[in-house]
């Protein structure tokens, strides 16, 4: 039970730190989008646009928000399964990046 409970705040406090950086990541765009690498080739379809940028800043912005969200509503009653399915969805993400970059 422990145990649970400990991976639960660790998997929340992982995603607020990722919400964290996304937000501050979006606000630094908004500011200076001079800084980014927008239009350059084969750098990923996040790049291709500004607007592609934008959306997928609000992407990982939800997906840090449902991830902590998740973790943090531990009274739920099917938070275990939607935490479980969460850390499967990341988990198979981070694969098909790495098999993106280095595939």
């Amino acid at each position: 039970m422990k145990l649970r409970l400990a991976l639960r705040i660790l998997w929340g406090l992982c995603y607020l730190l990722l919400l964290w950086v996304a937000v501050a990541d979006s606000i630094q765009f908004s500011k200076h989008p001079e800084l980014y690498p927008i239009g350059c080739e084969g750098l990923s379809w996040s790049y291709e646009s500004s607007e592609n940028y934008i959306l997928t800043g609000w992407v990982a912005i939800g997906w840090s928000a449902i991830g902590f969200v998740a973790s943090a509503c531990y009274r739920f009653k099917y938070s275990g399964k939607i935490l479980l399915v969460h850390f499967v969805l990341t988990l198979l993400r981070c694969c098909w990046i790495c098999i993106v970059i280095y595939g």
